[in-house]
């Protein structure tokens, strides 16, 4: 019977809409999604065309049982009224407005303070998940316990046009965070208990811009190991600039979290040639972005 429930649990998380959980009060029944969609916005522009394709791409998964949360905060007025009219057509769509949740990592820890689920999946409101991508990272994970979460290889997509497929180890290793991130944050799904244990999103002013390779590090520090899917279960929107929209003062940023991080994974002396990559990098030319990158095409 043990071998029955371990082969037919990722089939019920497939078709289950809820998790049934009994209340604290006498006969109460609670209905508890079993994965929560975590989406910080910030979209000062009247465009709707990515958002909608995103939010929409979440709504079709395949797997059903979930709440999306989104945390908006400085978007336009089109934005809002969307999203009032996403929140009022479909109930798994929960708006989450603190109003003082300008930066990513603020919007994402008020949307884990307010989430359900034991699954904790993130999405960003310019991407496009495929349907199956949810199932297949639950499925994935009911299978092997022994990692907390999972991503995915993607396809980039730059000014609508595909731009590529970037791939990532499947198992990565320390040693696979020195030159770049061996994930793409959007593409991730996470078991709850360890986001939990490492406490979120770091909002320290140097997360800024790197809050997920700072949290994957850390969660990395703790002993958690994640893997990535050979599937490409998600189209991933990148800027025109190899190097993106980030300054300088952002590289400086990362160049803080590398330091923290490598010495609490105690990766120092050796790997501080890695500390200042992104200082470097902000002084390279475009094409060599990309090469570090490793986009194939």
């Amino acid at each position: 019977m043990i071998g029955l429930g371990v082969h037919f649990y990722p089939v019920i998380l497939q078709n289950l809409y809820f998790v049934i959980k009994r209340g604290k009060g006498r006969g109460n029944k609670v209905q508890t999604p079993a994965l929560s969609v975590l989406m910080g916005v910030y979209h000062p522009s009247p465009d709707l065309l990515l958002l909608r394709r995103s939010v929409a791409s979440v709504l079709a998964q395949t797997f059903a049982g979930f709440e999306f949360l989104i945390c908006d905060d400085g978007s336009s007025d089109q934005v809002i009224a969307y999203l009032n009219q996403a929140a009022a057509s479909d109930d798994r769509v929960r708006l989450i407005r603190p109003g003082d949740a300008f930066l990513l990592p603020r919007k994402l820890n008020a949307c884990l303070a307010a989430s359900r689920g034991d699954w904790i999946a993130r999405m960003d409101d310019d991407d496009f998940s495929h349907p199956e991508r949810l199932a297949c990272q639950l499925r994935f994970l009911s299978a092997h316990p022994e990692i907390a979460f999972v991503g995915s290889q993607v396809n980039l997509v730059c000014e609508g046009r595909p731009a590529g497929v970037r791939r990532f180890p499947l198992f990565p290793q320390v040693r696979d965070f020195y030159m770049t991130q061996p994930y793409i944050h959007p593409s991730l799904l996470f078991r709850r208990a360890p986001l939990e244990q490492v406490g979120g999103y770091s909002e320290d002013r140097f997360a800024v811009l790197c809050e997920d390779y700072d949290l994957l590090l850390r969660l990395y520090a703790k002993g958690f190991r994640g893997a990535n899917l050979p599937e490409c279960l998600l189209d991933y929107t990148i800027p025109p600039s190899a190097k993106g929209n980030r300054t300088m003062r952002h590289r400086w940023n990362e160049t803080v979290t590398r330091w923290r991080r490598f010495r609490e994974l105690k990766l120092l002396p050796g790997a501080l040639p890695y500390v200042v990559k992104p200082l470097a990098v902000g002084l390279l030319p475009g094409w060599a972005v990309e090469k570090i990158r490793g986009t194939s095409k």
